[in-house]
Protein backbone atom coordinates (compact mmCIF):
# COMPACT_ATOMS: atom_id res chain seq x y z
CA UNK A 1 0.00 0.00 0.00
CA UNK A 2 2.83 2.39 0.63
CA UNK A 3 4.04 1.69 -2.60
CA UNK A 4 0.64 2.35 -4.48
CA UNK A 5 0.96 6.08 -2.70
CA UNK A 6 4.93 6.68 -3.16
CA UNK A 7 5.29 5.31 -5.73
CA UNK A 8 2.66 4.17 -8.32
CA UNK A 9 0.23 7.29 -7.66
CA UNK A 10 3.08 9.40 -6.58
CA UNK A 11 2.39 12.84 -8.94
CA UNK A 12 -1.30 12.76 -7.63
CA UNK A 13 -0.84 12.11 -3.81
CA UNK A 14 2.37 14.64 -4.15
CA UNK A 15 0.54 17.56 -2.76
CA UNK A 16 0.88 18.33 1.52
CA UNK A 17 -1.82 18.90 3.87
CA UNK A 18 -2.16 22.23 5.34
CA UNK A 19 -1.34 21.29 9.23
CA UNK A 20 -2.35 23.77 11.47
CA UNK A 21 1.12 23.67 13.54
CA UNK A 22 3.27 23.65 10.44
CA UNK A 23 1.32 27.14 8.98
CA UNK A 24 2.57 28.76 12.40
CA UNK A 25 6.07 27.48 12.29
CA UNK A 26 6.45 27.43 8.45
CA UNK A 27 5.92 31.47 7.20
CA UNK A 28 2.06 29.58 6.26
CA UNK A 29 3.72 26.36 4.66
CA UNK A 30 6.48 28.21 2.57
CA UNK A 31 8.86 25.35 3.54
CA UNK A 32 10.23 22.45 1.57
CA UNK A 33 8.48 19.49 3.96
CA UNK A 34 5.04 21.47 4.08
CA UNK A 35 4.70 23.75 1.12
CA UNK A 36 1.95 22.55 -1.09
CA UNK A 37 2.75 21.02 -4.61
CA UNK A 38 3.42 23.43 -7.30
CA UNK A 39 4.91 26.27 -8.77
CA UNK A 40 6.65 27.82 -5.73
CA UNK A 41 8.09 23.92 -4.41
CA UNK A 42 8.88 23.25 -7.43
CA UNK A 43 11.02 26.63 -7.06
CA UNK A 44 12.36 25.84 -4.04
CA UNK A 45 13.14 22.41 -4.45
CA UNK A 46 15.60 23.36 -7.20
CA UNK A 47 17.17 25.61 -4.83
CA UNK A 48 17.71 23.21 -2.61
CA UNK A 49 19.16 20.93 -5.14
CA UNK A 50 21.27 22.95 -7.23
CA UNK A 51 22.22 25.27 -4.21
CA UNK A 52 21.70 24.40 -1.29
CA UNK A 53 22.20 20.42 -1.20
CA UNK A 54 25.10 19.85 -4.35
CA UNK A 55 27.61 17.91 -4.08
CA UNK A 56 29.93 20.86 -4.39
CA UNK A 57 28.11 22.49 -1.99
CA UNK A 58 28.20 19.56 0.98
CA UNK A 59 31.73 19.61 0.50
CA UNK A 60 32.26 23.06 1.04
CA UNK A 61 31.53 21.84 4.58
CA UNK A 62 33.81 19.36 5.66
CA UNK A 63 35.90 21.38 7.31
CA UNK A 64 33.29 21.84 9.56
CA UNK A 65 32.09 18.13 10.15
CA UNK A 66 35.95 17.62 10.78
CA UNK A 67 36.50 19.74 13.36
CA UNK A 68 32.76 19.07 15.18
CA UNK A 69 33.94 15.46 15.38
CA UNK A 70 37.59 15.96 16.36
CA UNK A 71 35.37 18.29 19.35
CA UNK A 72 33.67 15.13 19.86
CA UNK A 73 36.07 12.69 19.98
CA UNK A 74 37.62 15.08 22.49
CA UNK A 75 35.01 15.73 24.85
CA UNK A 76 34.26 12.05 25.28
CA UNK A 77 38.02 11.41 26.23
CA UNK A 78 37.96 14.20 28.40
CA UNK A 79 35.29 12.22 30.96
CA UNK A 80 37.14 9.31 30.89
CA UNK A 81 37.27 7.07 33.52
CA UNK A 82 33.92 8.54 34.05
CA UNK A 83 30.52 8.20 33.04
CA UNK A 84 29.44 10.57 30.00
CA UNK A 85 26.12 11.65 28.96
CA UNK A 86 26.07 11.01 25.08
CA UNK A 87 22.76 11.98 24.39
CA UNK A 88 23.59 15.41 25.04
CA UNK A 89 27.05 15.34 23.37
CA UNK A 90 25.64 13.83 20.43
CA UNK A 91 22.71 16.94 20.53
CA UNK A 92 25.79 18.97 20.80
CA UNK A 93 27.78 17.98 17.70
CA UNK A 94 24.77 17.76 15.40
CA UNK A 95 23.35 20.74 16.03
CA UNK A 96 26.72 22.78 15.78
CA UNK A 97 27.37 20.95 12.34
CA UNK A 98 24.27 22.15 10.80
CA UNK A 99 24.47 25.67 12.36
CA UNK A 100 27.90 26.25 11.67
CA UNK A 101 26.86 24.64 7.76
CA UNK A 102 23.59 26.73 7.47
CA UNK A 103 24.29 30.14 9.77
CA UNK A 104 28.07 29.85 9.96
CA UNK A 105 27.36 30.57 13.62
CA UNK A 106 28.32 28.09 16.56
CA UNK A 107 25.19 27.49 18.84
CA UNK A 108 26.96 24.99 21.47
CA UNK A 109 27.01 26.22 25.16
CA UNK A 110 29.24 29.63 25.11
CA UNK A 111 29.07 29.82 21.29
CA UNK A 112 27.29 32.94 19.98
CA UNK A 113 23.95 32.42 20.16
CA UNK A 114 23.70 30.46 23.45
CA UNK A 115 22.10 33.42 24.99
CA UNK A 116 19.11 32.56 22.62
CA UNK A 117 18.61 29.33 24.16
CA UNK A 118 18.80 27.32 20.93
CA UNK A 119 18.37 23.87 22.26
CA UNK A 120 15.33 24.76 23.98
CA UNK A 121 14.11 26.62 21.16
CA UNK A 122 14.53 23.44 19.03
CA UNK A 123 13.01 21.27 21.77
CA UNK A 124 9.83 22.90 21.86
CA UNK A 125 9.48 23.40 18.31
CA UNK A 126 9.50 19.52 17.80
CA UNK A 127 7.19 18.66 20.47
CA UNK A 128 4.39 21.43 18.63
CA UNK A 129 4.97 20.43 15.12
CA UNK A 130 4.05 16.94 16.17
CA UNK A 131 1.11 18.00 18.79
CA UNK A 132 -2.10 16.33 17.92
CA UNK A 133 -4.68 19.46 16.49
CA UNK A 134 -8.08 18.64 16.33
CA UNK A 135 -8.05 21.64 13.72
CA UNK A 136 -6.58 19.47 11.61
CA UNK A 137 -9.37 17.14 11.32
CA UNK A 138 -12.53 19.53 12.29
CA UNK A 139 -11.60 22.69 10.86
CA UNK A 140 -14.87 24.06 12.65
CA UNK A 141 -13.43 23.33 16.10
CA UNK A 142 -9.71 24.95 15.51
CA UNK A 143 -10.93 27.49 17.74
CA UNK A 144 -10.48 25.66 20.67
CA UNK A 145 -6.38 25.92 19.71
CA UNK A 146 -6.85 29.24 21.36
CA UNK A 147 -8.51 27.94 24.56
CA UNK A 148 -6.35 25.20 25.37
CA UNK A 149 -3.03 27.31 24.90
CA UNK A 150 -1.59 25.68 21.66
CA UNK A 151 -1.85 28.44 19.20
CA UNK A 152 -0.28 30.80 22.08
CA UNK A 153 2.44 28.80 22.38
CA UNK A 154 2.69 28.24 18.56
CA UNK A 155 3.08 32.21 18.29
CA UNK A 156 5.80 32.41 21.23
CA UNK A 157 7.57 29.84 19.54
CA UNK A 158 6.96 31.30 15.88
CA UNK A 159 8.84 34.76 17.65
CA UNK A 160 11.83 33.49 19.17
CA UNK A 161 12.94 31.97 16.00
CA UNK A 162 11.79 34.77 13.81
CA UNK A 163 13.99 37.30 15.67
CA UNK A 164 17.05 34.69 15.82
CA UNK A 165 16.47 34.41 11.65
CA UNK A 166 16.04 38.33 11.88
CA UNK A 167 19.41 38.80 13.37
CA UNK A 168 20.97 36.51 11.64
CA UNK A 169 20.03 37.75 8.61
CA UNK A 170 21.23 41.30 9.19
CA UNK A 171 24.27 40.28 10.29
CA UNK A 172 25.07 38.18 7.14
CA UNK A 173 24.07 41.23 5.06
CA UNK A 174 26.04 43.74 6.53
CA UNK A 175 29.57 41.26 6.63
CA UNK A 176 31.87 41.49 3.55
CA UNK A 177 31.07 38.96 1.06
CA UNK A 178 32.14 35.55 1.58
CA UNK A 179 34.03 33.68 -1.14
CA UNK A 180 32.42 30.83 -2.84
CA UNK A 181 34.42 28.61 -0.74
CA UNK A 182 33.30 29.65 2.45
CA UNK A 183 29.16 30.52 1.78
CA UNK A 184 26.92 29.01 4.29
CA UNK A 185 23.36 28.63 3.32
CA UNK A 186 22.50 31.81 4.58
CA UNK A 187 24.78 33.77 1.97
CA UNK A 188 23.66 31.13 -1.02
CA UNK A 189 20.00 32.46 0.02
CA UNK A 190 20.92 35.91 0.44
CA UNK A 191 22.37 36.21 -3.08
CA UNK A 192 19.79 34.58 -4.69
CA UNK A 193 17.09 37.08 -3.20
CA UNK A 194 19.26 39.75 -3.98
CA UNK A 195 20.05 38.58 -7.75
CA UNK A 196 17.33 36.48 -8.85
CA UNK A 197 16.59 32.69 -9.29
CA UNK A 198 14.40 31.65 -12.26
CA UNK A 199 11.19 33.53 -12.61
CA UNK A 200 10.55 33.61 -9.24
CA UNK A 201 11.72 35.79 -6.22
CA UNK A 202 12.66 34.67 -3.13
CA UNK A 203 11.34 36.82 -0.40
CA UNK A 204 12.83 37.05 3.07
CA UNK A 205 10.04 35.37 4.98
CA UNK A 206 10.45 32.41 2.17
CA UNK A 207 14.41 32.34 3.17
CA UNK A 208 13.29 32.03 7.03
CA UNK A 209 11.14 29.17 6.46
CA UNK A 210 13.94 27.21 4.11
CA UNK A 211 15.95 27.88 7.32
CA UNK A 212 13.97 26.29 9.64
CA UNK A 213 16.21 23.35 11.19
CA UNK A 214 15.71 20.16 12.38
CA UNK A 215 18.53 18.58 14.38
CA UNK A 216 17.92 15.08 14.44
CA UNK A 217 20.61 13.07 16.57
CA UNK A 218 18.24 10.57 16.97
CA UNK A 219 19.83 8.26 14.44
CA UNK A 220 23.17 8.24 16.25
CA UNK A 221 21.57 8.30 19.48
CA UNK A 222 19.42 5.15 19.05
CA UNK A 223 22.79 3.21 17.24
CA UNK A 224 25.03 3.74 20.16
CA UNK A 225 22.07 2.58 22.39
CA UNK A 226 21.49 -0.51 20.58
CA UNK A 227 25.47 -0.95 20.19
CA UNK A 228 26.45 -0.90 23.82
CA UNK A 229 23.35 -3.50 24.56
CA UNK A 230 25.06 -6.17 21.22
CA UNK A 231 28.66 -6.22 22.16
CA UNK A 232 29.49 -8.65 19.13
CA UNK A 233 27.98 -6.18 16.89
CA UNK A 234 30.07 -3.37 18.81
CA UNK A 235 33.09 -5.20 18.29
CA UNK A 236 32.82 -6.33 14.57
CA UNK A 237 32.45 -2.55 14.03
CA UNK A 238 35.67 -1.75 15.60
CA UNK A 239 37.40 -4.52 14.07
CA UNK A 240 35.99 -2.96 10.48
CA UNK A 241 36.97 0.23 10.87
CA UNK A 242 40.47 -0.19 12.80
CA UNK A 243 41.08 -2.63 9.75
CA UNK A 244 40.35 0.95 7.64
CA UNK A 245 42.00 3.55 9.62
CA UNK A 246 45.06 1.72 10.37
CA UNK A 247 46.94 4.00 12.61
CA UNK A 248 45.36 6.89 12.20
CA UNK A 249 43.17 8.64 14.89
CA UNK A 250 40.10 9.62 12.93
CA UNK A 251 38.00 8.24 10.41
CA UNK A 252 37.76 10.36 7.03
CA UNK A 253 35.03 10.53 4.93
CA UNK A 254 36.72 8.77 2.30
CA UNK A 255 36.99 6.02 3.80
CA UNK A 256 33.09 5.40 4.40
CA UNK A 257 32.89 3.62 1.56
CA UNK A 258 35.15 0.66 2.54
CA UNK A 259 32.90 0.43 5.93
CA UNK A 260 29.98 -1.92 4.73
CA UNK A 261 29.46 -2.98 7.94
CA UNK A 262 28.94 0.32 9.62
CA UNK A 263 26.53 1.08 6.78
CA UNK A 264 24.82 -2.19 7.88
CA UNK A 265 24.11 -0.75 11.19
CA UNK A 266 22.87 2.47 9.72
CA UNK A 267 20.19 0.75 8.06
CA UNK A 268 19.07 -1.30 11.01
CA UNK A 269 18.94 1.56 13.19
CA UNK A 270 16.55 3.44 10.72
CA UNK A 271 14.74 0.28 10.34
CA UNK A 272 14.09 -0.05 14.10
CA UNK A 273 14.00 3.68 14.65
CA UNK A 274 12.46 5.38 12.13
CA UNK A 275 13.40 9.03 13.16
CA UNK A 276 9.65 10.28 11.38
CA UNK A 277 7.78 7.16 12.09
CA UNK A 278 4.63 8.01 10.26
CA UNK A 279 6.66 10.38 7.40
CA UNK A 280 5.43 13.73 6.17
CA UNK A 281 1.36 13.56 5.57
CA UNK A 282 0.43 13.98 1.78
CA UNK A 283 -2.84 14.46 0.61
CA UNK A 284 -4.70 13.79 -2.45
CA UNK A 285 -5.53 16.51 -5.27
CA UNK A 286 -8.15 14.53 -7.02
CA UNK A 287 -10.06 11.26 -6.82
CA UNK A 288 -8.23 8.25 -7.13
CA UNK A 289 -8.29 4.66 -6.75
CA UNK A 290 -6.12 2.52 -4.67
CA UNK A 291 -6.70 -1.10 -3.78
CA UNK A 292 -10.57 -1.08 -4.62
CA UNK A 293 -11.66 2.19 -3.00
CA UNK A 294 -12.57 5.12 -4.25
CA UNK A 295 -10.92 7.83 -2.41
CA UNK A 296 -11.59 11.46 -3.21
CA UNK A 297 -9.49 14.41 -3.14
CA UNK A 298 -8.25 16.61 -0.49
CA UNK A 299 -7.92 13.10 1.73
CA UNK A 300 -4.96 12.16 3.85
CA UNK A 301 -2.59 10.01 3.74
CA UNK A 302 -0.01 8.62 6.36
CA UNK A 303 2.87 6.52 5.87
CA UNK A 304 3.86 4.00 9.15
CA UNK A 305 7.56 3.69 8.23
CA UNK A 306 7.81 2.40 11.52
CA UNK A 307 4.68 -0.15 10.70
CA UNK A 308 6.79 -0.94 7.70
CA UNK A 309 9.88 -1.48 9.32
CA UNK A 310 8.69 -4.37 12.11
CA UNK A 311 6.87 -6.29 9.76
CA UNK A 312 7.07 -9.83 10.75
CA UNK A 313 6.36 -11.13 6.93
CA UNK A 314 8.72 -9.01 6.02
CA UNK A 315 11.68 -8.86 8.38
CA UNK A 316 13.10 -12.34 10.39
CA UNK A 317 12.64 -11.41 13.79
CA UNK A 318 11.70 -8.08 13.56
CA UNK A 319 12.32 -6.23 16.95
CA UNK A 320 16.06 -7.49 17.35
CA UNK A 321 18.92 -5.45 16.02
CA UNK A 322 21.09 -6.82 13.69
CA UNK A 323 23.29 -5.31 11.58
CA UNK A 324 25.67 -8.61 10.62
CA UNK A 325 37.32 4.60 18.79
CA UNK A 326 36.56 3.77 21.33
CA UNK A 327 34.90 0.81 23.28
CA UNK A 328 31.58 1.68 25.01
CA UNK A 329 30.49 0.02 28.17
CA UNK A 330 27.36 0.82 30.39
CA UNK A 331 28.45 2.07 34.12
CA UNK A 332 28.75 -0.27 36.74
CA UNK A 333 26.08 -1.59 37.80
CA UNK A 334 24.27 -0.92 34.79
CA UNK A 335 22.97 -3.63 32.59
CA UNK A 336 21.05 -3.91 29.21
CA UNK A 337 17.96 -4.75 30.61
CA UNK A 338 18.23 -1.81 32.07
CA UNK A 339 18.12 0.87 29.93
CA UNK A 340 14.41 2.59 29.19
CA UNK A 341 14.19 1.92 25.33
CA UNK A 342 10.52 3.83 25.38
CA UNK A 343 10.58 6.82 22.90
CA UNK A 344 9.71 10.25 23.27
CA UNK A 345 7.12 12.01 21.55
CA UNK A 346 7.49 14.39 19.04
CA UNK A 347 8.21 15.26 15.48
CA UNK A 348 11.03 12.85 15.80
CA UNK A 349 11.22 10.18 17.77
CA UNK A 350 14.19 9.89 20.10
CA UNK A 351 14.32 8.07 23.61
CA UNK A 352 12.80 9.40 26.60
CA UNK A 353 16.05 8.89 29.06
CA UNK A 354 19.61 9.97 28.05
CA UNK A 355 22.46 7.27 26.80
CA UNK A 356 25.01 7.33 29.56
CA UNK A 357 28.00 5.26 28.85
CA UNK A 358 31.81 4.85 29.76
CA UNK A 359 33.73 5.96 27.28
CA UNK A 360 36.88 3.19 27.05
CA UNK A 361 40.03 4.21 25.18
CA UNK A 362 41.31 1.55 22.65
CA UNK A 363 44.91 0.23 23.16
CA UNK A 364 47.63 2.79 22.08
CA UNK A 365 48.47 0.70 18.89
CA UNK A 366 44.18 1.54 17.86
CA UNK A 367 43.98 5.31 18.98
Amino acid sequence: MAKEVMKTHDLVLANRPQIFSAKHLFYNCTDMAFSPYGTYWRHIRKICILELLSVRRVQSFSHVRKEEVARLVHRVAESCPGTINLSKLLALYTNNVLCRSAFGRDFSAGGDYDKHGFQSMLEEFQELLAGFSIGDFFPSLEFVHSLTGMKARLQHAFKRFDRLFDEILSEHSNESKATEAHKDIVDVLIDIEKNGYGDMPLTRPNIKALLRVDTTFTVLDWAMTELVMKPKAMERAQVELRSVIGERKYVRETDLHQLPYLKAIVKEVFRLHPPAPMLVPRESMEDITIDGYCIPAKTRFFVNAWSIGHDPQSWVDPETFLPESFDWQLPPGVQPQDLDMDEAYGSTMHRIENLVVVGKPASPRQQ
